[in-house]
C-alpha cells in the first residue's frame, strides 16, 4: 500500500494519478525481481494506493485470481471480481483507519 498523500507524492499525484503506486511497483521490482528471476520464478507486485488506485499489473493479477475463483466456485467472473475487490476494499479501509489513528496519536492532525 502506497500513500499518495505523502509529501514526495502529493504534487505529482495531483497531475498523474497513480504516481505513488508506480513508484512502489518500481521499488518492489528493483528489490525482488532479480533474485526471484534467478530462481526461475516470476515476480508480480500487488500495489495499491491508499485512495484505492491499483497498478495495471496488480489489476491483471486480481482478475486472474478472480477467474480461478469463478472456475472453482461457480460465481460469474464479474461477481468474483466484485467479491475480491470488496474484500480488498475492507482491508484498505482498515489500513487507512490505522494510519489515521497513528497520526492522531502522534498529534499530527487537528480537527478545528
Amino acid at each position: 500500500v502506497r500513500n499518495s498523500l505523502l509529501p514526495q507524492f502529493i504534487v505529482k499525484s495531483a497531475t498523474h494519478p497513480g504516481a505513488a503506486a508506480a513508484a512502489g511497483e518500481l521499488e518492489k521490482d528493483d528489490k525482488y525481481d532479480r533474485d526471484i528471476s534467478s530462481a526461475g520464478s516470476s515476480f508480480y507486485p500487488l500495489i495499491v494506493e491508499t485512495l484505492g488506485l491499483w497498478t495495471a499489473t496488480s489489476l491483471k493479477i486480481l482478475k486472474t485470481i478472480a477467474l480461478r475463483n469463478a472456475i472453482q466456485n461457480n460465481p460469474t467472473v464479474s461477481q468474483a471480481v466484485l467479491n475480491l475487490h470488496g474484500q480488498l476494499s475492507v482491508c484498505l479501509w482498515r489500513y487507512n483507519a490505522k494510519m489515521l489513528l497513528n497520526r492522531l496519536c502522534l498529534g499530527d492532525l487537528s480537527f478545528s
